[in-house]
This record gives C-alpha cells, sequence and structure tokens, in this order.
C-alpha cells in the first residue's frame, strides 16, 4: 500500500526531473538560436586581415547586428566575393558619401586624417586615388594594406551595405570580443 509521503516524494521526484529537462531543453534551444540565427562561424582562409586576424583563426560574426545598426568606421565585416562566392572579412574605412585617398601611407576621408594607420602594415606605404563611396555603400580595406582583394579592386568595389553578411565580434582562438 503507497503512503502518502510516498506517493509525495515520487511526485516531487517527477517534478524536479521535469523541471531540469525543460531546464536543459531551453538552454539548448538557447545555443542553436546563438549559433544558428544569431552568430555564424568563419574560419579565417588568408593572411589579409593581419595582424587582427591570423590565417587559421575562428572567428564569429553577429548576423542580427546589421538589422539593428548600420555597420560604422572600424568593423569588421563578413561578405562573399561577388566571383568566387567565398566569404571574406574586411574592415570599414569609408562610409557612404564621404571621399577616401591615401598619400604616403596616410588615409584621407573628406579631406581630413582617416583612421590611425600605425598598425598596419604596407609596403611601399598606401597610395589609392581619390574615391566617392556611393550612398547605400561603404569602402573596406584589408588590415594587411599589402593584400589587394578589398575596395581598391574593381571585382570588389564598394561594398553594398546589403551585402553585408555581419560584423565580426568574437576570435576563437583566444576569445577575443571586437566591440569596434
Amino acid at each position: 500500500m503507497e503512503t502518502r509521503a510516498n506517493r509525495y516524494r515520487t511526485e516531487h521526484r517527477t517534478q524536479t526531473i521535469l523541471s531540469w529537462l525543460f531546464a536543459g531543453l531551453l538552454g539548448l534551444a538557447l545555443v542553436l538560436f546563438v549559433l544558428l540565427v544569431w552568430f555564424s562561424p568563419v574560419y579565417v582562409a588568408d593572411e589579409s586581415m593581419r595582424p587582427t586576424l591570423e590565417k587559421g583563426d575562428t572567428v564569429f560574426y553577429d548576423r542580427l547586428y546589421k538589422h539593428l545598426h548600420t555597420p560604422a568606421r572600424g568593423d569588421m565585416v563578413a561578405f562573399r566575393d561577388p566571383e568566387s562566392g567565398a566569404l571574406l572579412i574586411k574592415r570599414i574605412i569609408a562610409l557612404e558619401g564621404e571621399t577616401i585617398e591615401a598619400k604616403d601611407g596616410v588615409l584621407i576621408i573628406d579631406g581630413s586624417y582617416g583612421m590611425d594607420e600605425h598598425r598596419y602594415e604596407a609596403s611601399p606605404p598606401l597610395d589609392m586615388p581619390r574615391t566617392k563611396v556611393p550612398l547605400g555603400k561603404v569602402f573596406v580595406l584589408s588590415d594587411d594594406r599589402n593584400y589587394g582583394e578589398d575596395s581598391r579592386n574593381k571585382r570588389i568595389g564598394c561594398l553594398a551595405l546589403s551585402d553585408i553578411l555581419g560584423v565580426v565580434r568574437v576570435r576563437l582562438r583566444d576569445f577575443t570580443v571586437f566591440t569596434h
């Protein structure tokens, strides 16, 4: 004959198991949302973003950010190569409507000094003709300025904001979080 205490223990054990199962499923759903909807992993296949990203790094780009904010100067963005479809990562240097040029390694945006270039390598020093960034587009460069597969290349050109897949936020190697 089952006693009231035994029935209570059985019900309590069942409720505990169900609550743990619910918490586990909720946690799994959250992880899947983050990995499949919010962030997307990318393997860095080349050295164009050195010294910030190294070949072989895994980074995560934030796919929701571009729907909530306009990517800003200095953001590293992921997008597809227009010809090969390969995923590329570059840094936004100039925004829509701005004019950019480089003389002797100095970036000039709208006639005044642009970004601090001391951490980026270019040999010979970066020189680039004046370019007006069209509306709805941004000008992107590789962090390794010697690597020309960026907006300086006509194949890539100025990048449409709609072509940006997301903004790079986390480097897995040392769990670096990029805020800008």
